[in-house]
C-alpha cells in the first residue's frame, strides 16, 4: 500500500487514464489536448489546432488560462459523467512557491518544491502499478524523479510580482506586443514566464522540457499555479492588464467538454472569478524579497539599443555546458574604446553594460537550469552564492531543445537569447577590488544545485544541496557571449 492520496488527485489520475484510452483524433482525448500546445518532434502535426502555444509574448497568460480552463472542464466531465465521480472536481495547483514560516529552506518549504508525492510513485494507492501520474526517466528528469527539489532562487516570483506593468522591458507579462501567437521572439519574455514558469519546466525535464509538455500530467498543475500568480499580481490595484485593442480583442480557440470548438477573447479572461473559479489563496507563495542589491540589479533590466560591442567570445564555436562550472572568457573587440566598459561601470555616467548570451540550446532536455555569474571564481563556493555580488541571472532550455523553434509556428533560426544589465555588477566588482577596470571579467556558468531528497543519507532534512545530473546526449550549450555598452 502507498500513502493516502489527495482525493482531487485520485480522480484526476482516473480521468487521465480514461482520456489516454481515447483516440488522439477525439478532441477530448489526452493526446489531442496535449497536442494543442505542442507535438513531439518527429510526429506528424498537420492539424492546424495543434502546436499553437504562445511563449515569450503578451498572449502567454490569457492563452494558457483558456487552455487550462477548457482542460479542467473536460476532466470534470470525465470524472462526473464517465467515472461517476464528484460534479465539483477542480484542477489543483502545485504551489512550489509556497514558503513556511518565512524560511524557503525549511524542510516543509523544500517539500513544496519537489514533485507532489502522487506523481512520484508508479503505484496506485492500493499498491497496484500503472499510476498514470507517474513518468519514469527519461520522460522525467531522473533528479526530479528521485525526489530532489528545485532551489528557492530558481522559483522565487518576487520580481515578477512586484513588476508595475504588464508590458514593457522586464515587466510582468512581456515586452513583445505582436498581434500573433508568437513563440519565443528574440528576448521580450515576461518576468513571470521566465521565473518560475520556465525554470519549473527545466527542473522537471523529460517531457516537460519541450513543447509536448502537457503529456506530463504535472504540466496542468504547474500552469494552474502560474495562472494563480497572475490573479495574485492583479490584487494590487496599481497592476493593470493591457488595454490595447489588439490584446483585448484577440480570440483564443480551444475545445470544450463536448469536443466543440470555442473561442475566448483576452478581455474575457482577465478575471478568473467571472470564469467560474477562484483560488484557495492569492497571498501564499507569492515570493520573498531578495537582497536589495538583487532587486536593484534585476529590476533595472532595461535594454536600450546597444551602441558598442566591447567584447565577445570570438569565433570559437559553441561552449558546451555540463555538470561542472564553465568559465567563458571574453576577448576585447579591437575597434572598441578601451575606456567604454570603465565608463559604463561609473555611477557618474548614464552608460549601461549589457551582457548577451545567444543561441542557447540543447539536443534533449538537460533537466537543469544554469546560474550565470560575472567575475566569480568557480573554485570559491562563496562566489557562487545566488544572492552574492557575482550573480547576474539564469539561463534555461525550455524552448531551446532540438528543433523546438522550427517545430512551432515556423519560427526556426537560432536558439534562445538572454540579456542581462550588468552595470551594477561591474560597479560592485570595482568597489570590492575584484576588477580594476582593465580587461574583461570572465563569465561563469554553473548548473543550479537542487535540494536533497527527504531521506538523503548524511544530510539533515532541509539542508545541503545536490548537483544535478545531465542526461547523456543532452549537450546543453551556448553559442556566443557578447558585452555591449551604450553611449553616455
Amino acid at each position: 500500500m502507498t500513502e493516502a492520496w489527495d482525493d482531487q488527485l485520485l480522480w484526476y489520475a482516473r480521468a487521465v487514464r480514461a482520456m489516454r484510452a481515447k483516440p488522439e483524433t477525439k478532441p477530448t482525448s489526452w493526446i489531442f489536448q496535449a497536442n494543442i500546445h505542442g507535438t513531439p518532434q518527429g510526429e506528424p502535426s498537420d492539424n492546424p489546432e495543434w502546436n499553437n502555444c504562445p511563449h515569450g509574448g503578451w498572449f502567454f497568460l490569457p492563452w494558457h488560462r483558456a487552455y487550462i480552463l477548457c482542460f479542467e472542464e473536460i476532466v470534470r466531465h470525465v470524472v462526473k459523467d464517465e467515472l461517476g465521480g464528484p460534479d465539483d472536481w477542480a484542477l489543483p495547483y502545485w504551489n512550489y512557491t509556497r514558503v513556511t514560516n518565512g524560511d524557503p529552506n525549511s524542510p516543509e518549504s523544500q517539500a513544496c518544491r519537489r514533485l507532489p508525492p502522487e506523481f512520484l510513485t508508479p503505484d496506485w494507492p492500493d499498491g497496484d502499478g500503472a499510476n498514470p501520474l507517474f513518468l519514469a526517466p527519461p520522460d522525467r528528469d531522473k533528479d526530479a524523479a528521485a525526489k530532489l527539489s528545485i532551489q528557492w532562487p530558481e522559483v522565487n516570483p518576487h520580481l515578477a510580482m512586484q513588476a508595475p506593468h504588464f508590458t514593457g522591458v522586464t515587466q510582468f507579462g512581456s515586452e513583445d506586443t505582436g498581434g500573433e501567437l508568437m513563440h519565443f521572439p528574440n528576448g521580450g519574455t515576461g518576468l513571470l514566464e521566465e521565473q518560475p514558469h520556465n525554470h519549473i519546466h527545466g527542473f522537471v525535464g523529460g517531457v516537460m522540457g519541450d513543447f509536448a509538455s502537457p503529456r506530463d500530467p504535472v504540466f496542468w498543475l504547474h500552469h494552474a499555479n502560474i495562472d494563480r500568480l497572475w490573479s495574485a499580481w492583479r490584487t494590487n490595484p496599481d497592476h493593470k492588464n493591457p488595454t490595447d485593442a489588439d490584446w483585448l480583442g484577440f480570440t483564443h480557440h480551444f475545445r470544450d467538454a463536448q469536443g466543440n470548438r470555442v473561442g475566448f477573447k483576452s478581455q474575457d479572461l482577465v478575471d478568473e472569478q467571472q470564469l467560474g473559479y477562484r483560488y484557495e489563496s492569492l497571498t501564499e507563495g507569492v515570493g520573498l524579497k531578495p537582497p536589495e542589491r538583487l532587486v536593484a540589479m534585476l529590476a533595472v533590466g532595461a535594454d536600450p539599443p546597444p551602441q558598442t560591442v566591447v567584447a565577445t567570445t570570438g569565433p570559437t564555436g559553441p561552449t558546451d555546458l555540463g555538470e561542472e562550472s564553465v568559465t567563458v572568457p571574453l576577448s576585447p573587440e579591437p575597434a572598441a574604446e578601451t575606456s567604454a566598459l570603465t565608463e559604463a561601470a561609473s555611477p557618474e555616467t548614464p552608460s549601461r553594460a549589457i551582457l548577451t548570451i545567444a543561441d542557447v540550446r540543447a539536443d534533449t532536455p538537460p533537466g537543469t537550469n544554469y546560474r550565470v555569474y560575472l567575475g566569480a571564481r568557480p573554485d570559491h563556493e562563496e562566489d557562487l552564492d545566488p544572492e552574492g555580488p557575482y550573480f547576474i541571472g539564469h539561463i534555461h532550455f525550455f524552448g531551446a531543445v532540438g528543433g523546438d523553434n522550427a517545430h512551432h509556428h515556423g519560427h526556426g533560426g537560432p536558439g534562445l537569447t538572454f540579456k542581462f544589465d550588468i552595470t551594477d555588477q561591474l560597479t560592485e566588482l570595482r568597489r570590492m577590488g575584484r576588477w580594476d577596470g582593465e580587461g574583461i571579467p570572465p563569465v561563469v556558468v554553473t548548473p543550479a544545485p537542487l535540494g536533497p531528497p527527504p531521506d538523503a543519507a548524511g544530510l539533515e532534512a532541509g539542508t545541503g544541496s545536490v548537483m544535478p545530473t545531465v542526461p547523456p546526449g543532452s549537450r546543453p550549450r551556448i553559442g556566443s557571449v557578447s558585452l555591449m555598452t551604450t553611449e553616455p
